[in-house]
């Protein structure tokens, strides 16, 4: 589909990030402006130990709320379409009209543990990487295990089932009436190889294939605002509205991570960390996927990042909304290194690089001198020790050392972070103007799909720009190599204890 007839310099692009704890919507100009931002908030559901849970009709209401916000004063006119992100993989079972059949389960948790083992004694790395190119299939929050868990304990839901989707793509039903999803977001099931779901997998889950949507490319139009939706959303009726894909994949191409050699931080909830590659790899503990137009990336998902500060927040402070000046304040009285206290974030489990729903966070090298805001300090540079871990697993797959490191997400607001992550990495981090690199990745396959760009180098050039650089500080780097070297040491020395802890 070509874009529609509006001039060059008046198109506006609107993306759309369905994250964890809120939706997010930009409004952008051609050239990449931020015009009008919203932001509308929902709660998450922990209703036993390792549940994750929201409710697609509040994801549903809050989208609503934030595309009216963010229109109110903008040309529905000029809007020549609508480009979708969200959080994966969280499982949204709906009907056959559309309506959602109780609390989606979202990617954080951890209940699956009995389909997941059941599922790791029948499928091996070697068959599950021939089924969908991912070995990483059996665990506690993957799909496989996630559709096992609901089938046995929600059956009448199951039952009434006609299609499982993912957050945005639920957004996208709504939005056009149409059932579909990206490669992206099918991953854990789909073979991006092959084009098809995995035959076997579903047929070993008992999953009928029915219930798979139909899986188009991220820049493809899945339809267009029905005169429902516009009501609801005050978008113009007809607007067409892009598929899209993850969050993580729409924070990379919102980095402008197109060119091989661009590595990415997302600095959100949780944390991903990426590596573009010109062809696919994977390694020791690290996913490879494609991107987008022949471009690949190298890396995954942390399962805490800026999750580990509101902890940190909740425990040390008493604090359910975080006072980051507070907290950096503190963190930033300390010297580097903390005198000698590590942290390892691993507060929920951890997926990349140890895929470990047993591992634990834990201090080390804790004292009697210590305070506070030494481990404060130490939860700083603890989520950036990870993020370093995560990259140089992906420069070794990968073969290729990146200049610099860009930085997006909520987390990357804080130039003390950004400080310590450049001290901790030994690179320059970069720090994006749109800090939701996912609205503006959304909105940039948005501007493919309809044709407003050749294409996303083009797209890229045009809309993506860097704002402040973080450069490492030589002294810091030495002390934090050592520290690195310890840090490392932790989990695997810890490892035997944390799979003690998990069955008391």
């Amino acid at each position: 589909m070509m874009v529609r007839k509006v001039e060059s310099d008046k198109r506006l692009l609107l993306g759309l990030d369905l994250g964890t704890s809120a939706v997010k919507v930009g409004l952008f100009d051609a050239a990449g402006h931020p015009l009008r931002q919203a932001r509308q908030a929902y709660p998450l559901y922990t209703p036993r130990p390792g549940w994750a849970e929201q409710e697609p009709e509040a994801w549903w209401s809050a989208t609503c709320d934030a595309l009216q916000k963010a229109l109110a004063e903008a040309d529905t006119d000029r809007v020549v379409a609508v480009g979708l992100s969200g959080q994966v993989p969280s499982q949204v079972l709906v009907a056959a009209d559309g309506t959602s059949l109780g609390r989606a389960i979202v990617w954080s948790d951890r209940r699956a543990t009995a389909e997941a083992a059941w599922l790791a004694e029948r499928v091996t790395p070697k068959q599950a990487r021939a089924w969908t190119g991912c070995a990483f299939i059996t665990g506690v929050t993957q799909p496989p295990a996630r559709l096992l868990w609901l089938k046995a304990h929600r059956p009448d839901d199951w039952a009434r089932c006609a299609a499982v989707v993912q957050p945005k793509d639920l957004v996208a039903l709504r939005l056009t009436g149409r059932v579909t999803t990206d490669a992206n977001s099918a991953f854990g099931l789909f073979n991006p190889r092959t084009g098809q779901y995995a035959a076997s997998l579903l047929t070993l889950l008992g999953v009928e294939p029915e219930k798979m949507p139909p899986v188009l490319e991220p820049t493809a139009v899945a339809g267009h605002v029905t005169p429902k939706a516009s009501s609801a959303t005050g978008l113009r009726p007809g607007t067409p509205v892009v598929i899209g894909t993850v969050d993580a994949w729409c924070d990379i191409i919102g980095c402008g991570g197109i060119a091989p050699g661009c590595a990415v931080d997302v600095a959100g909830t949780s944390e991903v960390v990426a590596l573009v590659t010109e062809q696919p790899v994977d390694g020791e503990g690290v996913l490879g996927a494609p991107l987008v137009e022949g471009r690949y990336w190298v890396g995954g998902p942390m399962q805490v990042g800026g999750a580990a500060l509101a902890w940190l927040a909740r425990c040390f402070y008493g604090q359910e909304q975080p006072d980051f000046g507070l907290l950096e304040a503190e963190a930033s009285a300390v010297a580097p290194g903390a005198e000698g206290l590590l942290f390892l974030p691993y507060l929920q489990g951890e997926r990349a690089p140890v895929w470990d729903p047993a591992a634990r966070g834990a201090f080390a090298g804790l004292t009697d001198r210590h305070t506070r805001a030494h481990c404060a300090r130490a939860v700083y540079e603890g989520v950036a020790f990870a993020v370093r871990d995560l990259l140089e697993r992906c420069q070794a797959a990968a073969g290729i050392v990146p200049e610099v490191l860009r930085v997006s997400g909520g987390g990357s607001a804080s130039a003390f972070w950004n400080q310590v992550k450049a001290d901790i990495v030994g690179l320059p981090v970069q720090r994006m103007t749109v800090l939701d690199a996912a609205c503006l990745g959304a909105a940039l396959l948005a501007a493919v799909g309809v044709g407003a760009f050749g294409g996303l180098d083009e797209a890229s050039g045009e809309m993506v720009r860097v704002g402040d650089t973080f450069d490492p500080v030589a002294t810091r780097v030495s002390r934090y190599d050592g520290l690195f070297a310890a840090w490392r040491r932790l989990y695997p020395a810890l490892r035997p204890v944390f799979s003690q802890l998990g069955g008391l």
